[in-house]
């Protein structure tokens, strides 16, 4: 145990709006500081940090505690690991007490450390190697060397090199009394048939792997000749620690000049992001190969939301990334692109014109990716129709992920002048890419007011939390188009169920409402038993009120069909009509939180600051919501 007295010198000393910057690009706030939470997935930051109280919170999911609580948050540490943490970060000895039981412990965070531990100690090898052994010194170090790395830089980035024998780490760490199971599970032995165990990283120049923390994850060995025919690279394997996913390669190094500069550029492997570094041009980042996915663009929403993407001066490479960039544009990242010329990568073309000249090269060079995209497929369709007009569908595809409509409708007029087409065809052939995409937009807004709803933790009237009108449409929708398709993998019935489950906080008025969502809620049915299910029931009463609920649609007037105005129906529009319902249904829960926290001002114990704060929040979610929905009103 760590001692209470410890504890409180720690946080003291912790500046916490520094520990959490590291993961969050903070901006002041009067005298807090304000983010986009790194804990779920928001459009409207509901981040605060207190650092008078030391304390963080998020209005939108509500987490939120001291430093220690925020780095068990966010790295997944116990008590002990985050509070050793920020001794060390800070150069505080803490005082501990007692025997560390398997209470306190639990079993996945045994095998955490003991990897930390492997990891820290291989890096150490592998830099002795690189700068100590005579083997490292005349065979790696040349290498480095040739690249144009200066020692500084190969200090920098923890550069190492994995002798040429098969076991030398092996046998060394061993002697060290590392165990072979823990060294194979942090990646860095493998196993042979006979039980042996050999190097994984053997005759290879080590890369290391740092996360956002700082804290060691893994490996990466690079090849040294190009004529060796192993792989290029050999990477860790996925541990407790690592996950390729999550892991941008530069990113420790690289987040302070990202926030300083409000953006990131975004490269491919790590001898790019190194040599940019060396030559000043610090905001920059790498893939490390791999398609983008959502969890690395998370990381970089976190600290900018303007990224730049340097290609490879190669067009077969450029034109199978391309649809990876449109993840970027639909988490409202703004992209531009800077291609180089042909042959050459940001490793090689920095170190022929060096630092400041580079840099001039991708400010002047840069341009939106949109216009990037279109010149680049048009550019191989000649005078093809065929091929031409394949090509800006795909362009749309992309213009279609963008959420801002002033965005989309200023990329779709430079278009129109870049395609040579028409901007109104343009603009119809972008609305039907826009109907299919909103659906996915839709239900992530679902997911993030039901977040703030159900995690609100408040006990509001039952009475005030739904409307019986909107309760009974919902249900009208189910009993009409349960079966239909929601998306390529659910029908309508498995999202509404799913919803109607998942969300406590979503009570019903309708008494033969209530009780079907209470069935649901309990798991009576395996499936949803269909519309004759209730038509046909044995029960009056339900058979009764599933005939009104089916019976109370609307018909058009038959004026709309003589002067040829088109209006969607009820089968054609079902995905939207059921959107509004919840959104409509939450809307009435964020109304009555407004109405719970505007009245504990007026009680004197209340935090001023923090309910105005979290007012503000719930009422910019509210202003979208009603946008969202606008003056659509279902009746029954």
């Amino acid at each position: 145990m760590i001692s209470p007295g410890s504890i409180e010198q720690l946080l003291n000393a912790v500046v916490i709006e520094d520990v959490v910057g590291d993961y969050v690009n903070l901006k002041r706030s009067g005298s807090r500081f304000k983010g986009v939470c790194p804990f779920h997935d928001e459009k409207t930051p509901s981040f605060i940090v207190s650092p008078g109280m030391g304390i963080y919170k998020c209005f939108g999911c509500q987490k939120g505690g001291n430093a220690i609580q925020f780095l068990m948050d966010i790295d997944n540490m116990s008590y002990p690991e985050a509070a050793r943490a920020l001794a060390a970060r800070y150069g505080i000895e803490l005082i501990e007490t007692g025997n560390r039981d398997d209470d306190e412990y639990k079993e996945k965070q045994k095998i955490r450390e003991s990897l930390q531990v492997a990891l820290d100690y291989a890096a150490d090898f592998f830099e002795k190697q690189l700068h100590e052994a005579e083997e490292g010194k005349t065979k790696a170090m040349p290498y480095f060397k040739e690249r144009g790395y200066t020692y500084e830089t190969i200090r920098k980035w923890r550069l190492g090199y994995s002798p040429e024998a098969w076991e030398a780490f092996t046998q060394t760490a061993s002697k060290e009394g590392y165990k072979p199971e823990n060294l194979e599970l942090a990646g860095l032995i493998k196993k042979r048939e006979n039980g042996s165990y050999y190097d994984l990283y053997r005759n290879r120049v080590i890369f290391p792997l740092i996360g956002v923390s700082g804290k060691l994850l893994g490996f990466a060995g690079r090849k040294m000749s190009s004529t060796d025919p192993a792989p290029k690279y050999v990477n860790s394997p996925e541990t407790e620690l690592y996950k390729k996913s999550d892991f941008l390669y530069g990113i420790f190094q690289a987040k302070n000049a990202i926030k300083k500069h409000d953006k990131v550029y975004l490269t491919e492997g790590y001898t790019d992001v190194i040599t940019l570094h060396q030559a000043g041009i610090e905001n920059v980042v790498a893939s490390s190969g791999t398609a983008l996915t959502p969890n690395q663009i998370k990381l970089i929403r976190r600290f900018t939301p303007n990224v730049t993407v340097v290609y490879d001066g190669d067009t077969a490479g450029i034109k199978a990334s391309l649809r990876g960039i449109d993840l970027l544009l639909s988490d409202d990242l703004n992209v531009r692109v800077v291609s180089l010329p042909d042959g050459e990568d940001p490793d090689s073309y920095c170190a022929k014109l060096g630092g400041e000249a580079f840099s001039d090269y991708l400010h002047l060079e840069e341009q939106n990716f949109i216009i990037f995209k279109a010149k680049l497929l048009l550019s191989e369709c000649g005078d093809d129709p065929i091929k031409k007009s394949e090509a800006i569908r795909d362009i749309l595809q992309s213009v279609a992920c963008m959420n801002d409509a002033l965005k989309r409708n200023a990329m779709n007029q430079e278009l129109a002048r870049v395609c040579q087409t028409d901007e109104a065809l343009l603009a119809a052939e972008l609305g039907k890419l826009l109907r299919s995409r909103n659906l996915k937009h839709e239900q992530d807004f679902i997911k993030e007011v039901k977040q703030v709803t159900t995690a609100s933790g408040i006990e509001l009237p039952r009475e005030e939390l739904t409307d019986v009108f909107q309760e009974r449409a919902l249900f009208r929708i189910l009993l009409l188009h349960g079966d239909s398709p929601w998306d390529d993998h659910t029908t309508v019935s498995d999202f509404i169920l799913k919803e109607l489950k998942e969300d406590e906080q979503l009570l019903f008025n309708d008494e033969m409402c209530a009780q079907i969502v209470s069935q649901v809620k309990f798991g009576v049915w395996d499936k949803w038993p269909g519309q004759a299910y209730f038509t046909n029931h044995s029960s009056p009463e339900i058979a009764s009120w599933a005939a009104g609920i089916l019976s109370s649609g609307y018909e058009l007037s038959k004026a709309f069909a003589d002067n040829f105005i088109h209006v969607k129906k009820e089968e054609e529009n079902y995905r939207n009509d059921i959107t509004a319902v919840f959104l409509y249904l939450r809307k009435k829960k964020l109304d009555n939180m407004i109405k719970h926290y505007t009245k504990s001002l007026q009680d004197p114990e209340t935090d001023v600051s923090d309910t105005l704060e979290m007012l503000n929040y719930l009422n910019e979610l509210r202003s979208r919501v009603s946008k969202d929905i606008g003056g659509v009103v279902f009746t029954i």
